[in-house]
């Protein structure tokens, strides 16, 4: 999941790559979870698990508003997938689980590649902490200044955080970007802050003294009002594509 798991004019192309995600929030009614997980495991062994089919991941949303419902996710490499209508797959979707959620807004992601960070690990960190932002687009320059730093401190450093970024090219409100943070567990989580350390020393060294406070704080001041949420999410394979290698 190591590829898996941003206005267009405001990111640099040196930022940008072809890679796209289409997410949306399901809904589930009460008291169907069950039957919906089942259906989805389903329908993406089917439909989404062989070479050439559309890639989809499932998440289960752990904290905020829609916590306990699912976070539904197409990867492609480039937009022009997206062209490729899965008929089949979105019949099956309809007759096995269209009657037990409703789907939440759609929005579309480009990756950022300069502000991701991914050591190279085949190792399965379902949990996923995602920092939800939205910037002032005149301030962008602030914003992906910080993000693009921090990750080449922490390729610098040869941390073990697994860090990609993604803007939101249509579907958002305002200029929106996300950031995922993947770990193993909850002690795993606790336990990277040691390697947060080891980025925010090589940012220091690298763009010099305090340089990562003042450009920490021109990033938060390039936010709007409550333009920062935090989000827990954890990785569901049952009902996810095969990883994206």
């Amino acid at each position: 999941m190591k590829k898996f798991l941003l206005i267009i004019a405001m990111v640099s192309f040196s930022y940008a790559s072809s890679q796209v995600v289409v997410t949306r929030v399901l809904d589930v009614k009460e008291g169907q979870m069950e039957k919906m997980m089942e259906g989805v495991a389903k329908k993406t062994k089917m439909y989404n698990s062989k070479q050439g089919q559309p890639l989809w991941y499932t998440f289960q949303i752990l904290s905020g508003d829609n916590a306990q419902n699912l976070w539904r996710v197409q990867y492609a490499e480039s937009i022009e997938e997206l062209d490729n209508e899965d008929t089949q797959g979105n019949a099956f979707w309809q007759k096995t689980v269209g009657d037990l959620h409703t789907s939440g807004a759609v929005r579309r992601w480009g990756k950022a590649t300069g502000g991701s960070y991914e050591p190279e690990s085949n190792e399965l960190k379902p949990l996923v902490r995602a920092l939800f932002y939205n910037f002032d687009p005149t301030l962008a320059d602030d914003f992906w200044k910080f993000r693009g730093r921090l990750a080449n401190a922490h390729k610098e450093a040869n941390t073990s955080t697994n860090m990609t970024t993604w803007w939101c090219a249509s579907g958002c409100n305002g200029s929106n970007a996300v950031v995922f943070y993947n770990y193993k567990n909850y002690a795993d989580q606790s336990a990277g802050n040691v390697e947060i350390e080891k980025a925010v020393e090589k940012y220091n060294e690298l763009y010099g003294n305090d340089s990562y406070e003042q450009d920490l704080g021109k990033m938060e001041a390039s936010l709007m009002p409550n333009g920062q949420r935090l989000r827990d999410l954890m990785f569901l394979p049952e009902l996810s594509s095969s990883p994206v290698n």
